[in-house]
């Protein structure tokens, strides 16, 4: 709607001489709609013009606390992103605060600092206020508070208000206060005429407060200067001018008709006066709800003599804070009047309600206005749309500020679809008209052999009419022709705009005549002539039966040529290479409001480099229709003189330009993405002087898919059955140091051994020395004992989720999530790993053919399959299915269920697989929550790790205590586990359903 984007940057800059005080820079910087940019990039592109915010330490201590000098000022509906960069070595955790928590996932940048922000999409006024960062790192804390102003403007130029004011009542006195809560700040002014428009004494004062970043006034009246009989409270500033009148019942003005009604929502203050004069004292008033009378603590009243000494009573009603069951009548009576009864309504939340029906506009060149009618409360913010742009819109509210109209003239006599958009604190709501505007045919004349086209451009379609001339420039076209003539059906191109043709056959009668078509519709009518010569023409209209014969060949031939360029140009399409893991931008508060990062326009950062005759290939990994993946000996990879076992990646000998390209954005991805134990790392590159190659990290045993499958035999529940079988033979081959084994699942935390080669983009060129040594070392039959157990199918599945959640922390997602694609390593270490380039997916049959695709159909989130919506929360559902595969060891997913029509009204209809033979309840619990239809209500990767990490600390639990009873004198450790202490034990159990 508003296209203007801005960032709030944070730059702090740890001091190595003092780890607790930090510099932060915070900078302004806007960029608006005529700057904006189509191209991709890792974060939106800005203009030059920066304005420092000046940040600076406001307190030190346990916690350093940083404020900008200056606020952020946006305008409503306008897209805003904080951002904060912290050069920071140590491992950080982080949370944004405002009115509830929200997940701070920081990422790194090209000079390895860390990064996170807080983006508003259309921010709102109610997003106004203190945003606070809370960073923790392990020497020092860290808060950095930004204030957001949100100008309270309604889109229009000319109709620019403050917040509406609101009546309430003192806290400790018998006075009314009147607040307006806007910026820029409003001052405020009582004003006792019937209305606020006329001139009448009036009473001024401010007082200026704060809430939530917008700047609130209030000022209260004592209860003996509010006896006039009309009380509006008006809020001024630069924008404009809102009052509101306190709502009264007042006795003595007799109402044809019931008093309006009063609406609240849950929360606001309630405040109704109830009025009467008489001429002497001798009379009393009251406020009753559904016929009781109010208590005390509810309730004040004042007396007030006037010149001619009558008597002026008032009672007062009030909430500081208004409930459900206050909704009700409320009757105001009196000793010596009638009653009157007014009814209040207090709602849950607000509304709007548009009251027109009528949607489809046809006009002509008259004046023409579309017109919205609505209700809504509380006030609306609107605009309206038209071919991807806003336009002001304009209100006129009744008295009681409920009923509300727009109207919107500018459309300039444009056809198409326009949009009215209006929004409040509590919902949103949009309306489309349909606009056709009639305008007279425009018509263009065609001759082919022995036929001439006339075809109209109009609205409403055209109707024809063909005549003879006496000559071409004759306007004396009188004699109509009905014969030979073909109208077709119109046909509808666009909004507004119908095509219509008719064709007339050339008789051979005469050898020169003149024909004229007309097409008529209710706007107007427009003609063309045409001048048929056929002593000329017959040479073209009656070719030799052989030049026909040549001819129809011809054409014959070039269909054919056209057909095979379309099939090919199909297929080339269908099976173009493009990595299946992709890092995304998102570009709203939708999960799929997002585009996907072109990393082709990104510099590659030659650190990656490496020697390619430094490698030594063995034998081939995997081949598809694109390239291969190739075992080989990498020499010097780590450091000089060591070797390594890696996986390269590489195209086909015959790749074109787009494929190379294709693979090299996949390479600037990876170095953005950065490494993880459970992902298959890269390396390094060769790009210089030969073929592309991509190293990754080797993993010795394959995909977990046939590693499950090869273990069916070997499969156990625990490992207290394998000693029971072999009678505790080899019992003392498992007693590994446990503080060794247990670090290997450790939350990822730098090490101080860590040897990184960084480049521009700040990505490790390779982990640490431990990983060389851990994927080159040789793993045994004892060491893994050849077996599988339980507690390793919950150790794949925490594995897999970790490496998942870092993917989604750096904006990922991986789209093809299955058991074939992730690898096995030693230790029972799983990678995620993306080698789709060099699988067959033509011949492998868990690809199916659907649109222009292969795609992973069983795999697949309902939203992609029918929507073609990828989304992270579309690979949780794959892991969920992944899940099925690890927890059935390897059989394929909807066994016995055929791909075809009844198999996706399934997936659409809810259907879930059973509970797989080797899950536990708490798995399938899991397994379920993936599957949601409802991708919102989907657990994320964050859930899944902490879940699954309890279970696998229960699991290991059970195993212990069932071997102490068996093994008494033996201690034991399991590798795979993650490290679970008791404290994270009990914080994982409170955040599980």
């Amino acid at each position: 709607f508003c296209f203007t984007v801005l960032f709030v940057t944070a730059l702090t800059f740890t001091s190595a001489m003092n780890q607790n005080i930090a510099e932060i820079m915070c900078v302004f910087s806007k960029k608006n709609e005529g700057s904006r940019t189509t191209e991709t990039s890792v974060s939106p592109k800005i203009s030059n013009i920066l304005e420092d915010l000046g940040c600076y330490l406001n307190s030190q201590g346990t916690e350093n606390i940083y404020e900008p000098t200056k606020n952020v000022e946006v305008n409503v509906f306008e897209d805003v992103e904080l951002r904060v960069i912290m050069n920071i070595s140590e491992i950080i955790s982080c949370l944004w605060f405002f009115k509830e928590k929200r997940a701070c996932k920081p990422s790194l940048d090209s000079e390895n600092r860390y990064v996170t922000s807080l983006a508003f999409s259309q921010i709102r006024e109610t997003q106004a206020g203190k945003h606070t960062l809370s960073v923790i790192s392990e020497n020092s804390n860290y808060t950095i508070i930004f204030t957001v102003l949100v100008r309270s403007k309604y889109i229009s130029e000319e109709r620019k208000k403050p917040g509406k004011p609101y009546f309430r009542k003192s806290e400790k006195l018998d006075a009314i206060q009147c607040i307006s809560e806007s910026y820029p700040q409003p001052s405020l002014e009582w004003i006792f005429c019937k209305t606020p428009e006329e001139s009448c004494p009036n009473k001024m004062h401010e007082e200026i407060g704060d809430i939530h970043g917008i700047q609130k006034v209030q000022h209260g009246l004592h209860e003996d200067e509010l006896f006039q009989t009309y009380i509006w409270c008006c809020a001024v500033n630069e924008l404009g001018r809102e009052c509101t009148s306190l709502f009264t019942i007042d006795l003595n003005e007799r109402h044809a008709a019931p008093l309006p009604e009063l609406l609240l929502k849950v929360g606001e203050p309630l405040l109704i006066r109830c009025r009467a004069v008489y001429p002497n004292y001798r009379f009393r008033i009251k406020l009753s709800f559904e016929n009781k009378e109010l208590q005390q603590d509810r309730r004040f009243e004042g007396l007030e003599y006037q010149a001619d000494h009558s008597a002026v009573r008032i009672q007062y009603a009030f909430a500081s804070a208004a409930g459900r069951n206050d909704s009700g009548h409320y009757t105001c009576s009196s000793t010596v009047h009638p009653s009157q009864t007014a009814l209040i309504t207090v709602l849950e939340k607000g509304f709007i309600n548009v009251t027109d029906s009528r949607e489809d506009f046809e006009i002509g060149e008259e004046k023409f206005c579309f017109e919205v009618n609505l209700t809504a409360y509380p006030t609306i913010r609107c605009m309206w749309l038209f071919s991807q742009k806003t336009f002001p819109c304009e209100q006129s509210c009744s008295v009681d500020g409920l009923s509300i109209s727009s109207k919107f003239c500018n459309h300039q006599h444009q056809p198409g679809v326009y949009v009215f958009y209006a929004e409040n604190d509590d919902t949103v709501t949009t309306k489309k008209f349909t606009l056709y505007v009639r305008r007279k045919p425009k018509v263009t004349m065609q001759l082919t052999f022995k036929q001439i086209s006339c075809i109209s451009d109009s609205y409403p379609a055209s109707s024809w009419i063909w005549r003879n001339c006496p000559e071409l420039n004759s306007s004396n076209c009188t004699e109509e022709i009905t014969e030979g003539i073909q109208n077709f059906l119109p046909e509808r191109r666009s909004l507004g705009s119908w095509i219509s043709s008719s064709a007339l056959d050339i008789k051979e009668t005469a050898t020169t005549f003149s024909v004229e078509c007309c097409a008529n519709n209710s706007v107007g009518s427009a003609c063309e002539k045409s001048f048929i010569n056929l002593s000329v023409a017959g040479a073209v209209s009656s070719p030799p039966d052989n030049a026909a014969f040549y001819a129809s060949a011809g054409f014959f031939l070039l269909f054919i040529a056209f057909l095979f360029l379309l099939i090919f140009h199909k297929y080339e399409k269908q099976f173009r290479y493009e990595s299946q893991l992709q890092m995304i931008q998102m570009i709203g508060s939708s999960d799929n409001e997002y585009i996907y990062i072109d990393f082709s326009e990104f510099e590659y950062d030659f650190k990656w480099e490496f020697p390619r005759e430094n490698l030594e290939f063995g034998q081939v990994l995997g081949s598809g229709a694109f390239g291969k993946v190739v075992n080989a000996t990498a020499y010097g990879i780590s450091k000089a003189g060591d070797s390594v076992q890696v996986a390269v990646k590489m195209l086909k000998e015959k790749s074109d330009t787009s494929e190379k390209e294709a693979l090299m954005s996949e390479l600037k991805m990876m170095t953005h993405i950065g490494s993880h134990e459970n992902i298959v790392n890269l390396l390094g590159a060769c790009t210089v002087s030969g073929p592309i190659y991509l190293i990754f990290e080797y993993c010795c045993y394959g995909d977990l898919l046939n590693y499950l499958r090869s273990k069916r035999e070997k499969f156990h529940w625990t490992l207290t059955d394998i000693f029971k079988q072999h009678n505790f033979s080899f019992y003392h081959n498992i007693h590994l140091d446990r503080n060794s084994r247990e670090d290997d699942f450790e939350i990822t935390q730098p090490s101080q051994n860590i040897n990184v080669a960084s480049g521009s983009n700040g990505i490790m060129l390779y982990s640490e020395e431990d990983e060389i040594k851990h994927a080159n070392r040789q793993m045994d039959e004892e060491e893994d004992f050849n077996v599988l157990t339980f507690e390793d199918l919950l150790c794949f599945s925490y594995q897999v989720a970790k490496g998942m959640e870092f993917l989604e922390s750096k904006l990922c997602i991986h789209r093809d999530l299955a058991a074939r694609n992730i690898l096995v390593t030693c230790g029972k270490v799983v990678k995620i790993c993306d080698f789709g380039l060099a699988r067959d997916v033509i011949n492998d049959s868990n690809y199916i053919v659907r649109g222009n695709a292969r795609l992973p159909v069983k795999w697949m989130a309902p939203e992609s399959l029918f929507e073609r919506t990828y989304t992270m929360k579309s690979d949780v559902w794959s892991y969920g299915i992944l899940l099925w595969e690890i927890f059935s060891l390897g059989v394929n997913p909807y066994p016995g269920i055929q791909v075809d029509t009844n198999f996706y009204k399934l997936i659409q209809s809810g259907f879930k697989m059973d509970r797989p033979y080797y899950a536990t309840k708490d798995v399938y619990y899991i397994m379920q929550s993936c599957w949601a239809l409802d991708s919102r209500k989907r657990p994320s990767f964050s859930w899944l790790v902490s879940s699954l990490a309890c279970q696998l600390a229960e699991a290991e639990g059970a195993v212990y205590q069932n071997m102490e009873k068996s093994v008494s004198t033996h201690s034991s450790s399991y590798k795979n586990k993650p490290h679970v202490s008791r404290d994270k034990e009990s914080l994982i159990s409170t955040i599980l359903p």
